[in-house]
């Protein structure tokens, strides 16, 4: 992502997309009244009987909600025309959806922009220039590709590894070498710097001497590193991730700092050093009781919440916002979606 222009004086953010972590930080930050401008194309018909053509036009609507495609790297933004060029070919008052993809520049205009948001526009624009990490747990049965982005962790489909002890040795030492190609290939293909491999038993071994074995053995491009994990689940990817193991790896990923904050808050409960609801977190910032909030994207759009945000702010309490769909914003969902710490 890449901030363009802060207009101050209309309160609009020119930025340009480059690719899936920015659509999902930017619905983030989008809200229902907000106003986005963007180049689309809108159906224009001479008559009624016409067929049409499309045309390209530039419109501002009046965000009513909006739709993150994953599969096809689309963030749909629906709202009524409050403006647009040319005139010709755009109707006001009615309903366009503008569908923002990857390359795309775009303006978003609110009524004010909180610290809170700008801040999470500034870390993904510096983040998208920082390396990523790929992740693979493997076992005999399958592997798990997982990358950890900005916004979290996304996992990838698995690839099962069809060995079977019905194979004949010599079938079986074939499928099982397939299946470890097929892991360093994934490995090999993934648009980081470093790869972990990681697993329980011997399997992560044992790709480690294929990769090394001079029958098999090719110039790999990637650091790769082998730890081991208690399972080739999502929940052995999140082990690695909190694993101190990995620690000066993982000291920049924005999720391994989720990880530890909530682990924070959730032992703070005993002590009764941690809060959590609107009403508990909004005491405890009247109490000066917290340092630290953590809120799930999901609830950034409410009233309530963005009113405790803003006194937050005033008050220079570093505000955390989370993923809603990743573990820690689950577990956060538990305890209402927002709570309060001494970090």
């Amino acid at each position: 992502m890449k901030i363009i222009k802060f207009y101050r004086d209309t309160n609009a953010l020119k930025l340009r997309v480059d690719g899936l972590e920015d659509l999902w930080t930017i619905q983030r930050i989008i809200f229902q009244n907000d106003f986005v401008k963007s180049e689309t194309e809108r159906r224009f018909r001479a008559s009624e009987s016409d067929v049409g053509e499309l045309k390209k036009v530039i419109v501002k609507v009046l965000v009513e909600k909006t739709e993150l495609d994953k599969n096809a790297l689309r963030l749909r933004v629906l709202g009524k025309i409050v403006e647009g060029r040319p005139l010709d070919y755009i109707k006001l008052n009615s309903y366009h959806t503008l569908n923002i993809a990857p390359g795309d520049t775009i303006e978003i205009f609110k009524a004010e922009w909180p610290d809170y948001l700008v801040d999470v526009i500034k870390d993904a624009a510096a983040n998208s220039k920082r390396a990523r990490l790929g992740i693979i747990v493997i076992d005999d049965e399958k592997f798990l590709p997982a990358f950890i982005l900005g916004y979290g962790v996304s996992f990838r489909s698995e690839v099962y590894s069809n060995l079977s002890k019905k194979l004949s040795p010599k079938d079986f030492q074939d499928q099982q070498n397939k299946y470890f190609k097929a892991a360093v290939d994934t490995a090999e293909g993934m648009d980081v710097d470093t790869v972990i491999i990681a697993g329980p038993g011997f399997t992560k071994d044992d790709v480690k001497k294929y990769m090394s074995d001079p029958g098999t053995a090719r110039k790999i491009t990637k650091r790769i590193i082998f730890e081991s994990v208690s399972n080739a689940e999502k929940s052995g990817v999140y082990e690695l991730i909190k694993s101190d193991r990995i620690s000066s790896i993982l000291e920049k990923e924005t999720i391994r700092s989720e990880f530890m904050l909530m682990e924070k808050f959730l032992s703070g409960l005993e002590l009764k050093v941690s809060f959590y609801g609107v009403d508990g977190v909004l005491k405890a910032i009247d109490e000066y009781s917290i340092d630290t909030i953590l809120v799930n994207d999901s609830v950034l759009g409410n009233r309530d919440v963005q009113a405790l945000l803003d006194k937050a702010g005033k008050r220079r309490i570093a505000i955390v916002i989370l993923n809603s769909i990743d573990e820690v914003g689950q577990q956060l969902h538990f305890f209402k979606d927002i709570a309060g710490l001494r970090a």
